[in-house]
């Protein structure tokens, strides 16, 4: 209940809807209260609508009796009528017993008003004579006495016996026959020793309320502020917007009178060439009148007087008539004049803004991943507190440096329409976080995270060559223990290299230029694994098994068998294995699939029946999938781990992403997935979601080049150890 209600509650102790004392309290769901017989009167059906916050309760099926009790408030209004009881505000009667004799003392501790008889019983019981009875008659001059109403004995429903005792299990109280019957196993103890230690858990939720309270609090006087802000810069916007239309306007009226006074002159310049022009063509009129009325009379005349004037005549009608077609060309000139608006769309004339919000603003664009030295780049879009996008530029975006790893050349470009881009260019490789802030305030992610890999391209020359002096023969599958110790599979030789984290060979399994079928002997071994338990597993081809041999290369058990049947290996089987989660995954190239064992060679399921055709290499991702090199298909298959088809990558040919007999592969933290593409004599690399990334190495004997590389492991710092099958040695690639 809020502080508010708590505090009315307190003030004013009367039921909102009948007025009167609270009786029997009962608290709704919206923790509003109401006497239990006024909710009985509104119990409709299956629920109670509060009259204060119409939020609905749902009434339990033992009806309005069963919903929770307001014991707080019972007591408050217990310790009201009791004050009046002792102001004689209220007639008091003895509570001990059912005498009419008069009250003639108050018990503090027991919160009773007792007659004679009853207050020198009280004097001289055992339990209660050391109680300080006040006489009524100074009850109302003392006013350090502690007022108290006595607490109400609460009853078991089902025994009708005081609840004593508290039940954790439950989160009820309960009684001794509760105890025992229900919840005998259940931890319970005595309601005054759960009391206490249950009031310390109440004191700290109290206290997270309290930060809760002061934190509303002032949230709540930063959106007041927030608000009145708001008001504030809506009147100054209006002021603005009004101000900027005005002066538009203002503008637009000065431009229509100066052009209606360009008008007026042009008219008035106009008016007066056509009043020239009209005194001229009534001139001309009237000469052309004279010119007719001369010829009439002279046409009514002699025939000497009609050629005597027809020179004259003709002279004078010639020159009227180049004066009249001068002035119909000069009339029609002097007619053009017209008003023509300007036919463009009617322009926006101010844009409304809002200042960005950090904490709705995004980035975009954010790649997963980058390769350590070049750039990375993405755009931060700016956000107002609606969710909009800001529209323009102009504010400080920074990019803040990670607390575990630097970024150097980092640079923000105002694109001046809300967004920015933003670059850096990464340091070195490893997980990398950092911050956005826009005006100084965090974004909404706490950081931002990409993954720096190494520049894969700088991957031309290996660090270091292993042969053993020329005496390893085929050399096939690469494993790496967690405690640096790795192992290398010889195909020709039947036996199985342990070298130490210096790459110094520190022991051979087997006998060495022998095969053989005892327990630690090899027949053509292939794949070769290490548990996280450091046991070494090693595909036994030849043999048709699996053996587990300790760090220190003791032999342990074996299992498997040949033949085709669940558990067995097939004639011709891939090398490949690894182990995940106490799984151990073994290629079975003749029988197509995937076979799953424990660690100690039960045998759980067989994966891609139906899609593999040459399983080869196997190994697990970062992602948990199943990922395996397909010999014949040129394809790098994913699977889950129970054994459900994903998807596959990569074709047969020589192009970036094309395989021509794909061997082994493995991945790194990062997700990355480097396979032995072992007949175009390179590894092939490629992201998590199979998109070619970079390829190394070339066909030939000499550093850096390949002569069908087989096997490849990555250790924990990210070295690539590759066993170049032909060459019969072991490239080190340091990262």
């Amino acid at each position: 209940m809020a502080a508010g209600e708590v505090k009315k509650a307190m003030d004013n102790l009367t039921c909102p809807i009948c007025y009167q004392l609270f009786k029997n309290p009962k608290y709704l769901s919206c923790h509003h209260f109401y006497c239990g017989g006024c909710l009985e009167k509104m119990h409709v059906q299956s629920k109670i609508t509060c009259p204060e916050c119409r939020k609905e309760t749902a009434i339990p099926a033992g009806g309005v009796k069963e919903l929770d009790n307001a014991f707080f408030i019972n007591r408050l209004v217990d310790e009201l009528i009791l004050k009046r009881k002792v102001q004689g505000e209220v007639q008091v009667k003895c509570d001990e017993c059912s005498g009419e004799d008069p009250v003639e003392a108050f018990c503090p501790d027991c919160a009773i008003f007792m007659c004679h008889i009853c207050n020198e019983y009280h004097k001289r019981s055992h339990k209660t004579r050391d109680h300080g009875i006040v006489p009524l008659t100074e009850l109302k001059s003392k006013k350090d006495i502690p007022i108290q109403p006595k607490p109400k004995t609460m009853l078991c429903k089902e025994h009708d016996i005081e609840l004593l005792f508290y039940c954790e299990t439950c989160d009820q109280l309960v009684c001794m026959y509760c105890t025992v019957k229900d919840h005998a196993s259940h931890s319970h103890d005595t309601v005054k020793k759960m009391a206490g230690k249950h009031r310390q858990e109440l004191a700290k939720i109290i206290a997270s309320i309290d930060k809760m309270i002061k934190d509303l609090s002032e949230a709540h006087s930063a959106a007041d502020k927030a608000r009145k802000k708001i008001k504030q810069q809506g009147s100054e916007i209006d002021k603005k917007i009004d101000q900027h239309y005005d002066k538009l306007i203002q503008q637009i009226m000065e431009q229509k009178e100066q052009i209606k006074h360009q008008a007026q002159e042009m008219v008035l310049q106009r008016e007066k060439a056509v009043t020239v022009q009209l005194e001229e063509v009534e001139f001309a009129q009237a000469e052309a009148v004279s010119i007719r009325e001369l010829y009439s009379a002279v046409e009514k005349g002699y025939e000497q007087e009609l050629l005597s004037m027809k020179k004259h005549v003709m002279h004078e009608t010639e020159q009227l008539n180049v004066k009249c077609s001068k002035l119909t060309v000069i009339l029609k000139e002097s007619a053009t004049l017209d008003f023509v608006p300007t036919k463009i769309p009617f322009p926006q004339f101010g844009h409304l803004i809002t200042d960005p919000i950090a904490c709705t603003s995004e980035v975009a664009d954010l790649p997963p991943y980058a390769v350590a030295g070049q750039d990375v780049k993405f755009t931060v879009i700016t956000k107002d507190v609606s969710g909009g996008r800001c529209v323009q530029g102009g504010r400080h975006i920074q990019l803040l440096h990670s607390v575990t790893r630097d970024f150097v050349s980092a640079k923000v470009n105002d694109n001046n329409d809300g967004s920015y881009m933003v670059s850096f260019v990464t340091a070195s490789p490893g997980e990398m976080k950092f911050l956005i802030s826009v005006d100084e305030e965090l974004s909404k992610e706490t950081s931002y995270c990409i993954t720096v890999v190494i520049n894969y391209s700088l991957l031309d020359k290996p660090k270091k060559t292993i042969n053993n002096n020329s005496t390893m023969g085929k050399l096939w599958s690469i494993a790496f223990s967690s405690n640096g110790v790795w192992a290398v599979a010889d195909y020709s030789k039947h036996c199985v290299y342990l070298f130490d984290a210096n790459d110094q060979l520190v022991k051979t399994l087997g006998n060495s230029g022998n095969y053989g079928s005892a327990n630690g002997h090899f027949k053509s071994p292939f794949g070769i694994t290490y548990d996280e338990d450091n046991n070494l597993y090693v595909a036994d081809g030849g043999n048709h098994r699996i053996q587990k041999f300790d760090n220190d290369g003791n032999y342990l058990l074996q299992f498997g068998s040949r033949g085709s049947n669940p558990g067995q290996f097939g004639t011709t089987w891939g090398y490949g294995c690894t182990t995940h989660n106490d799984k151990v995954y073994v290629a079975d190239s003749s029988n197509k699939c995937i076979r799953v064992f424990t660690t100690v060679g039960k045998f759980c399921l067989s994966i891609g029946r139906g899609k593999l055709a040459s399983p080869y290499g196997v190994t697990v991702s970062h992602n948990n999938h199943l990922l395996v090199a397909d010999y014949s298909h040129n394809s790098i298959y994913r699977f889950t781990l129970d054994g459900n088809y994903i998807d596959k990558f990569g074709t047969k040919g020589t192009g970036q992403g094309e395989f021509d007999r794909p061997y082994s592969l493995t991945t790194d933290i990062y997700g990355f997935i480097f396979v032995t593409d072992t007949y175009n004599h390179r590894i092939s690399i490629f992201d998590k979601d199979g998109n070619f990334v970079h390829c190394f190495g070339s066909k030939g004997s000499d550093h850096g080049q390949f002569n069908a590389p087989v096997g490849i492991a990555l250790t924990p710092t990210g070295s690539i150890y590759i066993s170049d099958h032909n060459n019969h040695r072991v490239q080190i690639y340091v990262r």
